[in-house]
């Protein structure tokens, strides 16, 4: 399209400039030939001008019009009596004008006529002008404007929006970007009632999960007493009172990661430093004394960067849980790998099992609490949820896909000191 645009403007320009040209030299040889057939005097002293000079004779009148852009002519008359000008080739190409006269006499204006200049000779004229100066002043001052009004609000609500996606959910736009009259102002606006709507929605979420928890505690404790009397009068060893026991037992767990959950959800982001490898092999000791007959290899070198910022805490609930989650749902003769990496001043924490993966439609949601895959598998579906939520408040990611042909990648991403 540019290059047609070119094309045309260019073919455009030469017809113009031409048509410029003739007009111009046709008013002009009228304006001679007027002068010429009225002013007997005038018709003389140009005779004389052409017979002394010949070639070189021209229009009185004309002179000042060649610094105007019109070439010179020479002019004859139907019996090939040349009135001014010369018989002699000039530089450029041929044209050929038929003009009548008020008294009804026929001439021929013929003159050359050399190319205009071409595109890149106006555009380098332009572009070196005052008007090409004036215009990127103009357009410069009117994108500082346009900057000023439009691009800076609409970047410090970018910032609104990220903060609010990494879940400082307080956060609020500021009182200028409020008391716009424009639709910035409006957006400015309804992001804060959305941001206000979603803290109130998690907070009372939160407070559900920790009232719910809390007095769950209670009935607990008392049924955990209850089966203890009953055992005492029963026997040891009963199949009712075992099972009481272990659903007491499960149920239990299932309120201390609600709990956990909660609590993950409320902590401020933590900027400690972190050293991921010794704490990372104690993990992995723990797995391999627990669950001997599983192969566990850690893959690390002492040119890798592991201090992170974070909580040693959670850093270790993270890992324990992903890790522990890979040994849960993998059989019991697979391979887990776990690789530490430095890429662009992060530190990389790979898990990697030989499992049978995850569907892809699923895959996001592994980290939804109360999600469960299998349900034949003991757990709760709030291992992941906690590790992703952990993860967040140590500004880092938690990054799931599949391995083929078959198996979970599991990517902890740290910020390193």
């Amino acid at each position: 399209m540019m290059v047609t645009a070119l094309v045309i403007s260019e073919l455009a320009e030469r017809e113009s400039f031409r048509s410029k040209v003739d007009f111009r030299m046709r008013l002009e040889a009228e304006r001679f030939i007027e002068r010429y057939e009225e002013n007997p005097t005038y018709r003389r002293k140009v005779d004389k001008r052409q017979q002394r000079h010949g070639d070189r004779a021209r229009p009185q009148n004309f002179w000042n019009s060649m610094h105007n852009g019109i070439p010179l002519f020479s002019i004859e008359d139907t019996q090939g009596k040349l009135i001014i000008g010369s018989h002699k080739e000039k530089p450029g190409k041929r044209h050929e004008i038929e003009i009548t006269s008020e008294q009804g006499q026929e001439y021929s204006v013929i003159y050359y006529q050399r190319p205009p200049p071409d595109s890149l000779t106006r555009w380098q004229g332009f572009i070196f002008s005052m008007q090409a100066l004036l215009i990127l002043l103009s357009s410069t001052i009117a994108s500082f404007i346009v900057s000023a009004i439009v691009v800076r609000p609409i970047n410090q609500l970018r910032q609104y929006v990220k903060r609010l996606q990494e879940g400082e959910f307080s956060v609020r736009t500021e009182n200028k970007l409020q008391l716009r009259g424009d639709e910035i102002g409006d957006f400015a606006r309804d992001f804060n009632q959305m941001a206000e709507y979603v803290e109130n929605t998690l907070k009372g979420q939160q407070q559900l999960f920790q009232n719910v928890s809390h007095e769950l505690r209670a009935p607990l404790a008392r049924l955990l007493a209850a089966s203890g009397i009953i055992e005492q009068q029963i026997g040891h060893n009963h199949p009712a009172v075992n099972r009481i026991q272990l659903e007491c037992e499960r149920l239990s767990k299932l309120i201390d990661e609600l709990l956990s959950l909660a609590k993950l959800q409320q902590q401020n982001q933590t900027d400690a430093n972190v050293d991921a490898a010794p704490l990372l092999s104690k993990l992995v000791a723990d797995s391999r004394f627990s669950q001997p007959q599983r192969q566990i290899e850690l893959s690390t070198n002492r040119s890798i960067k592991t201090v992170t910022k974070g909580s040693s805490a959670l850093l270790e609930r993270t890992i324990g849980n992903v890790l522990g989650n890979s040994l849960k749902h993998t059989p019991s003769d697979s391979k887990i790998d776990i690789h530490l990496l430095n890429i662009e001043k992060q530190l990389h924490i790979i898990i990697e099992d030989n499992g049978p993966g995850v569907p892809e439609q699923f895959i996001e949601r592994l980290c939804e609490p109360f999600f469960r895959l299998d349900t034949n598998v003991d757990g709760h579906g709030l291992g992941l949820g906690i590790a992703r939520q952990a993860m967040q408040t140590q500004h880092g990611q938690l990054i799931l896909e599949n391995i083929k042909p078959h198996g979970l990648r599991v990517t902890l991403i740290l910020q390193l000191i």
